[in-house]
Order: structure tokens, then C-alpha cells, then sequence
């Protein structure tokens, strides 16, 4: 019954398309469509400022709202129908997301459009690689949406990364491009500041790290299970390191009752990771932000055969970062204490999965829009 919803839905969409376009015309705009937030994100607002001095004759149109698998409520239905209307007057089409309307619509010939995803990198594995597993979508779902399909270009972080959204959006490599991430701009441009007054907030927020290394530890969500993390927080040596972890947004499973840990809340992931001396991360992209500021990275995966058999990884880190790579807590401490993560690592790391970062991005997928 859901599968013959979704039918006619695909289709009374794709009919009251056809009458939008006849009566919408084209204009010199950009629109930017997000199922990801209800605010434009940083790369979004980033793009607008480069499309404003690029092509200052195009404007910028935002249209996001958080959206969750398989929700359809009045405000999501409301979205699709503005972005609809959107994408029949745009001449550029910006996404960070599976968008309905992108995927399973017939577009004007003259629309261009760009998918820049959430995430630089995909450590794991997502989308058509990750069907009727217990954290992907389901396979007559996506064949009758079409998931991810009519990109005309899929932005990535490195070379590395490419065949994985190849298979994962089921797109031809030829459109998935190593351009790297606007938020990849501003990091690099922030490098060498100066963060006094960041770690003065922080010590200041945190008194009991005040004077110790700070090893940050950004474990992704697990849906419906917690961060496999008790042995790390039961051996972890307090005395000579500050823990601090970020779980994510989302993670309402994870609980740690340790005194010592620090969980914060207070600071970004970026500044976090600005001020740690050590991250630590597992499947996330957060490695990729780490080694883009040239941080020592460690990759903790206790779970990662439970893992891979839920989600399913593109990155094995034991594999592809074995010197940095640990399964067990007490190796990955050992490690952390002697340093092991020498220059050649972080160059692994920052090469695999955001090599084609160079403080450029923003422009380069400005100017491949306008092409």
C-alpha cells in the first residue's frame, strides 16, 4: 500500500510539474534546497556570497526544512510544492541532500544541477549502497523515487572519494568532482589564527582541563544504540589528558556517567577540534576536518564489525590508516601518549579524504554552476 502511495504521489507531482513550468518562467537564479536544517547551512551561505560576487545578476533562494525518513506532514508537503515552483524558474539548483522534487521531476533542459551533499567524505557507505540494511532505505522505495537521481554534478573531497558516491548515488564518476567543501574554505583560512581566547573560554568553562592536552573524541551516531565507548572512558588517563567528547546532535542513546569526562555541549565541533591536541573519531567526517588543520587523528573502532554489517564503510580505517587504526582502548591510549601519529599520517588522512581542499572550493563550484 505504501509503495502504490508513493506512485501516485510521484505522479500527480510530476503532472502538476508540468503546469508549473509552463506558466514559471526562467530567471537568473540559484536556488539552494536542503532537507538537512531549516537554516541555510554555513556551504549554502557561503555559495550565495560567492554566486553575489561572481554573477552578480543571479540571485540566491533558500528553501530548507528538516526532514526525516518517511516524513510527509502538511509542512513537508507545503516545502515540496515552494521547491517545486523553485526549481521551474531557477537556472541553478544547489543541493546538500536527497531532495523529492530533484530526483524524481522532469526539469527544464537549462537548469543546472549540483549536489554538494552534507559531508566532504563518506566513510560510510550510504544511500544505494546501503539498501534494506538495518540503516538504509529500502529498495522499492528507492527505485520508485529515484533516489538521488538528475544530478548533473556531484561535489566530493578528494579523488579517494569518488567511486563511493559514484555507487552510492548511483551516478556516472564522471559527474562526481574533487572540488572539496566551502566550509573546507573557511577552515583553512583560520589555520594559522591565533586561539587564545578560545582556549581561555574553554579552560574557563572547563576548569579541570585547564593545563592538560585535550583529546577530543567525536564518535558518530549509532541509530538506536550507544557510542561503544565504556572501556575508552574507564581507562582513559585523566591525569595527563582532558576527555572531551561530542556526541552527536542526534545520539540519544549514548549515556556516560564518568566524572572526569568532559561532555561538552558549550563549542562547535570545528572549535573543538581547533583546540584539541589529539582527535579521535571512528566513521565520521570529522576526521577529515581534523587533518585539514593538521591535528594528530586516531580512529577508535571497537564496533566496526557491528557496524559494518548495520551501515556498511567505505573507509575501513584499520585498513586504509592502520598506523592510527585501533580496536582496543588501551592500544589507541598507548598510541595517543607516544605521539604515533607522525606528519606522514595526517597527510594520509587529509589526501583520502579531502585532498582536493584547497582553500579554493567555493569558487571553483561558483564557476562550475555557471558554466
Amino acid at each position: 500500500m505504501k509503495n502504490l502511495i508513493l506512485r501516485i504521489m510521484k505522479y500527480g507531482m510530476r503532472f502538476l510539474y508540468f503546469f508549473i513550468k509552463l506558466f514559471t518562467p526562467v530567471q537568473d537564479k540559484v536556488v539552494f534546497l536542503s532537507r538537512q536544517s531549516d537554516k541555510p547551512s554555513e556551504n549554502f551561505r557561503m555559495l550565495a556570497q560567492e554566486f553575489s560576487e561572481y554573477a552578480p545578476h543571479m540571485t540566491s533562494e533558500f528553501y530548507c526544512k528538516l526532514g526525516l525518513k518517511n516524513s510527509m506532514g502538511l509542512g513537508d508537503i507545503a516545502m515540496m510544492l515552494r521547491q517545486m515552483k523553485a526549481l521551474a524558474g531557477a537556472r541553478v539548483c544547489i543541493t546538500e541532500s536527497y531532495c523529492v522534487p530533484v530526483s524524481i521531476l522532469r526539469h527544464k533542459p537549462n537548469l543546472r544541477i549540483i549536489q554538494i551533499w552534507h559531508s566532504m567524505v563518506a566513510v560510510k557507505q550510504f544511500g544505494w549502497q546501503t539498501l534494506d540494511m538495518p540503516e538504509g532505505s529500502s529498495s522499492a522505495v528507492a527505485e520508485i523515487m529515484q533516489m538521488h537521481a538528475g544530478y548533473d554534478h556531484v561535489i566530493v573531497g578528494s579523488e579517494y572519494m569518488r567511486p563511493f558516491f559514484a555507487e552510492a548515488m548511483r551516478t556516472p564518476i564522471e559527474k562526481i568532482l574533487p572540488l572539496g567543501m566551502p566550509i573546507a574554505d573557511r577552515i583553512l583560512s583560520r589555520r594559522n589564527q591565533d586561539h587564545k581566547d578560545l582556549l581561555a573560554d574553554f579552560e574557563e568553562t572547563y576548569p579541570r582541563a585547564a593545563g592538560k592536552k585535550r583529546v577530543v573524541y567525536l564518535p558518530t551516531m549509532r541509530r538506536g544504540e550507544a557510542v561503544n565507548c565504556a572501556e575508552l572512558v574507564e581507562r582513559f588517563p585523566y591525569e595527563e589528558f582532558a576527555l572531551v567528547i561530542k556526541l552527536h546532535p542526534l545520539d540519544r542513546d549514548t549515556e556516560i556517567f564518568n566524572t572526569h569526562v568532559i561532555i561538552d555541549t558549550a563549542f562547535s565541533t570545528e572549535q573543538m577540534i581547533t583546540l584539541a591536541d589529539a582527535v579521535i573519531s571512528d566513521y565520521s567526517g570529522a576526521a577529515a576536518e581534523a587533518a585539514l588543520l593538521d591535528k594528530p587523528v586516531y580512529f577508535f573502532t571497537p564496533d566496526i564489525v557491528r557496524y559494518a554489517k548495520r551501515c556498511g564503510l567505505n573507509v575501513d580505517p584499520l585498513s586504509v590508516f592502520p598506523h592510527i587504526s585501533f580496536a582496543l582502548a588501551e592500544d589507541l591510549i598507548d598510541a595517543i601518549r607516544e605521539n604515533r601519529a607522525t606528519a606522514e599520517d595526517i597527510a594520509l588522512v587529509r589526501e583520502s579524504l579531502c585532498g582536493g581542499c584547497d582553500g579554493h572550493s567555493t569558487e571553483k563550484i561558483v564557476e562550475l554552476a555557471m558554466q
